[in-house]
């Protein structure tokens, strides 16, 4: 995490042997030594995603969409996971033009989606980074409550208009997640990789389980932008409380987790009301109370407080992209 990716980056072009071949079986061939990592960080001036952001949006292509990804992989690698960088009025405006005109250009290809806002744009033209994940999905979230985010999620295959190879495989896909809760296994080196490694991970994505499904189902929350904080104060009222929690927590995805963790916080208490939860057609078990204490624990784990949380995506700002990037540059020139 946090960069330290590139010791294992630079351990491979050393030469020790099974760096290199979790470097070989993983990565496409240009990101195979540390030359092809900076020329995809060139893209953005200076290397620099803040520098970046700053850009007005002509200055933009295709290519600093996918620098970004890069970055946020090198930031918080996963095998399956979904970015949202946060931005500020500034940036909100400069990635919106950027995305707007590279999607009259051709430069970005608008496409349906079945993450949050349901709309996007594949960048998956050029893109050659993780073996096995030929898309790069874009998509501009929170306008509509003025918290504004870049959301980036590479996935399998790309959504391409007809009934190509490569939607179907999509499509394919999508239903294993539907049914399973987690789509198919789009680099079984990377899925290894991640089951014993603690600079990856191997799952972190906004979309939610089936068994946090279930307790939206049974809270009467629909929808795929449901939030931590709803959760939390459906269940808080469900658990017989008739006040909501305090409305700071609401808007700082930190507190909130260190409010929900131990004894004396939210988790424990709805243990201690699972009676009176079942009686109102809640069920507070414990694969319940395991996804609670994940989601609590990567709020706070998080390096800086966010306004919402939707599940499992990793929420970023670009001063903690750049210095992660600081990190793999001392491995990774």
């Amino acid at each position: 995490m946090n960069g330290a990716v590139g010791s294992y980056i630079y351990a491979a072009s050393l030469g020790v042997p099974t760096a290199q071949r979790h470097i070989v079986e993983v990565f496409c061939d240009d990101f195979q030594s540390p030359a092809g990592w900076g020329r995809m960080l060139d893209n953005m001036p200076g290397r620099n995603v803040d520098t970046l952001m700053n850009r007005k949006g002509a200055w933009w292509t295709r290519e600093c969409f996918q620098a970004l990804y890069v970055a946020c992989w090198i930031h918080h690698p996963v095998e399956k996971g979904s970015y949202m960088i946060q931005l500020t009025p500034t940036h909100y405006a400069n990635v919106k033009d950027a995305y707007v005109q590279l999607l009259q250009s051709g430069g970005l290809q608008a496409r349906i989606s079945s993450h949050l806002s349901k709309k996007g744009a594949s960048a998956h033209e050029g893109w050659n980074f993780l073996k096995g994940y030929g898309e790069l999905l874009v998509q501009i979230e929170g306008e509509t409550t003025n918290a504004p985010y870049l959301f980036l999620k590479c996935e399998g295959h790309a959504l391409e208009s007809g009934l190509s190879f490569s939607t179907i495989m999509h499509g394919a896909s999508w239903v294993v997640k539907e049914i399973t809760g987690s789509g198919v296994t789009a680099s079984e080196a990377l899925k290894q990789w991640a089951s014993f490694s603690a600079t990856i991970e191997g799952r972190a994505a906004e979309n939610f389980s089936n068994d946090y499904k279930k307790l939206l189902k049974q809270l009467s929350l629909s929808g795929s932008r449901i939030t931590v904080d709803q959760v939390v104060e459906a269940l808080h009222k469900k658990a017989g409380f008739n006040h909501g929690i305090p409305d700071q927590l609401k808007r700082n995805t930190t507190m909130l987790g260190q409010a929900m963790l131990g004894p004396g916080g939210f988790i424990a208490l709805f243990k201690r009301q699972r009676m009176v939860l079942k009686q109102k057609g809640v069920d507070f078990d414990d694969k319940i109370e395991k996804e609670l204490k994940g989601l609590a624990e990567r709020m706070v784990d998080t390096s800086t407080p966010h306004s919402v949380q939707h599940f499992n995506e990793v929420r970023v700002t670009p001063a903690d992209l750049d210095a992660s990037l600081a990190t793999f540059r001392r491995f990774v020139a």
